[in-house]
């Protein structure tokens, strides 16, 4: 099996629990509906504070959902699914189609970008900023039966 990673950045006390947890199944449906059952999806759920997300320089309450797929997915195949994924995020959330940000880029570019976004850490604070996140993430786990966390460390 495996094990794909699903990050969402969600204006924080936009969606309840239950919607989280709904998505959450919804959304693994939906991905292994278009690309099979040999995959699980791990979702990190990352808020950010009111005042703290910004489009074309207005404040935004869009959520950007990071759903990466297998190299060489081919683009109809990797567009249905993205449609699929947008469609349900509205039902669900009662967002716009202006509200949902969704990048689904080949697992090797998604991958680059992760060691990218940990590079920007000082070479000495890395592994302690990581054990940082993954320890609030598992915190937020056995509190809200998600993992989840603030984009503020």
């Amino acid at each position: 099996m495996k094990n794909i990673r699903v990050t969402c950045f969600i204006q924080q006390g936009a969606f309840g629990d239950s919607k989280i947890l709904k998505l959450e199944s919804v959304l693994t449906s939906v991905y292994q509906g278009h690309f099979g059952r040999d995959f699980k999806l791990t979702f990190c759920w990352i808020s950010i504070p009111y005042e703290q997300s910004y489009i074309a320089g207005e404040l935004s309450n869009a959520s950007t959902v990071q759903m990466p797929v297998e190299d060489g997915t081919p683009d109809p195949l990797r567009h249905e699914f993205m449609r699929e994924v947008c469609d349900k995020w509205q039902k669900i959330t009662h967002c716009s189609k202006d509200e949902i940000i969704l990048v689904s880029p080949n697992m090797a570019k998604f991958k680059a970008f992760d060691n990218k976004l940990m590079n920007r850490f000082a070479k000495s604070s890395r592994r302690s900023t990581k054990l940082k996140m993954v320890a609030r993430m598992l915190a937020g786990k056995l509190k809200k039966g998600y993992l989840n966390t603030s984009v503020n460390l």
